[in-house]
């Protein structure tokens, strides 16, 4: 029964957002962390089928004196309806009093499956999650080790088809294809679900697993070869991996996350990509000493920091915001509010570096109290000495106008919608300091064709020649630092 209460726990500490899935299965205490996440994913993606079960086989009603947790219920009842085995656990008062209701449970599950009209359990539970939106396989190539098309040709090796964006066919299933992003150089997309987390290209480090909307923030900073970058919330370090790429591997990132395991994942997978002019660095960037002689070049910021990650839709935390989460709509917006607050100090405190010229702010939220009222609310305070670069200018998706932005400032943000362009919901704002012009901002691009519902947008873009790389390994240094609140970060990158 212990394995069970720990995936409760897990799903309780989901509810009031402690955490995400795989950060809270993957803690140092969970003993089983393969099986403790299969269990939890399982049970949340059949939750509004068993809460539904619950209420039409009337077990609150006629067990009123039960003391057993909604959770716990969840998995417990999730095991007894679709699991071969059953529930893996010792006869006890909890799993004696689920059992009593067993018959009433699986005539309920029938009734549902056959109103329905779902041929096996598996079809029921995937209709209670069918709005979920396929999104492609989206590998950066890394620069740094090889290059797109060497890694084309290793894919075309193992049966997948290089196409263009234009002739995918979304329809087929069971089709290998691998086809060119058409706006972030080095990106390739491959069908929805193809598993890559074993493959060799993966393990050397000379493919990254990035959705297309985490690349933009990276991307939109473009900071140049030679350059001091600061990545203010780096873990796990996809976006830090893609800056030193984009650097040509010369210059200096600090990268900085208040987390150690996660800053220790960072590590491995940034050597493993060789990025070694990355500088992992454990602190609160609220903390950072602007005046230290140490960051006195740093001209380039990324800033993606805590948020409520609504915008995600390939995997299954979006399932915790559901409305069987047992979350009031009031809670909700104070999550919001203190989300905000805590966004707008991050930015503020990258505007006090002395020799800043650009950042990159974004999110995974669709929410415009993370998004256009956090960059309204900066401009409005810092709009004499900071504006807003249009960012990527070809995507066509632009931020809301709001009573703080113009239509004119909202048009130089980036929004990602998942039902429309097949990524995660993402939101970057790229600000620049005022008669401070980078020569290197990214402006001229071919106007879009027609894009259609959940298909990627296409247009050509121009290959970027990689410098040398080098192969030092990087090394945590000890930062400077001054008091301030502290970050935290709970949502993956």
């Amino acid at each position: 029964m212990n394995f069970y209460r720990d995936a409760s726990s897990i799903l309780d500490q989901l509810d009031h957002h402690k955490g995400t899935i795989k950060g809270l299965c993957l803690q140092d205490k969970v003993r089983d962390k393969k099986k403790m996440y299969a269990v939890v994913c399982q049970t949340l993606k059949a939750r509004p089928l068993l809460l539904e079960i619950l209420e039409k086989a009337a077990f609150w009603k006629n067990e009123k004196k039960c003391k057993i947790s909604r959770n716990l219920l969840l998995v417990l009842l999730h095991d007894l309806l679709f699991c071969q085995r059953g529930i893996q656990a010792p006869d006890g008062p909890i799993k004696q009093t689920i059992l009593s209701h067993k018959a009433r449970f699986k005539a309920e599950l029938a009734k549902l499956r056959l109103s329905r009209g779902a041929l096996s359990n598996s079809e029921l539970i995937e209709g209670s999650t069918k709005d979920q939106v396929p999104i492609p396989r989206y590998v950066r190539v890394n620069t740094i080790l090889t290059t797109t098309e060497a890694v084309i040709a290793t894919l075309s090796k193992r049966g997948y088809t290089h196409v263009s964006l234009s002739d995918i066919d979304w329809s087929d299933k069971k089709a290998r294809w691998v086809s060119r992003d058409a706006h972030i150089d080095d990106l390739l997309l491959l069908p929805p679900g193809t598993d890559l987390h074993n493959d060799s290209l993966v393990t050397c480090g000379k493919i990254i697993l990035q959705d297309k909307a985490s690349c933009f923030t990276a991307f939109v900073l473009n900071p140049p070869p030679g350059s001091h970058v600061i990545d203010a919330c780096a873990a796990p370090g996809n976006k830090t991996s893609h800056l030193a790429m984009l650097m040509g591997n010369s210059g200096t990132i600090w990268a900085l996350d208040l987390d150690v395991r996660r800053l220790n994942t960072m590590k491995t997978l940034t050597q493993r990509a060789k990025a070694s002019i990355i500088q992992p660095m454990h602190g609160n960037f609220l903390e950072l000493d602007i005046h230290s002689p140490q960051f006195e070049n740093v001209e380039y910021i990324l800033l993606d920091p805590s948020c409520s990650g609504s915008g995600i839709v390939n995997r299954l935390d979006h399932l915790v915001d559901g409305p069987e989460a047992g979350t009031s709509e009031h809670d909700k917006l104070d999550r919001l509010s203190s989300l905000a607050e805590f966004q707008i100090q991050v930015i503020e405190h990258a505007l006090k570096f002395p020799n800043v010229r650009r950042i990159a702010y974004s999110t995974c939220s669709i929410h415009t109290q993370e998004n256009e009222d956090v960059v309204a609310t900066i401009l409005a305070t810092h709009g004499k000495e900071w504006c807003l670069k249009k960012a990527l200018p070809s995507w066509p998706r632009r931020g809301v106008s709001s009573s703080g932005l113009s239509q004119e400032q909202a048009a130089c943000l980036v929004r990602c919608d998942p039902a429309h362009d097949a990524t995660n919901g993402f939101f970057v704002a790229l600000f620049e300091k005022i008669g401070h012009e980078p020569t290197n901002v990214k402006t001229h691009q071919p106007p879009l064709p027609k894009v259609t519902a959940a298909q990627p947008i296409q247009t050509e873009t121009k290959k970027r020649p990689v410098p040398p790389q080098e192969t030092k390994k990087p090394k945590a240094k000890k930062m400077a630092t001054s008091k301030k609140s502290k970050i935290r970060r709970s949502v993956t990158s």
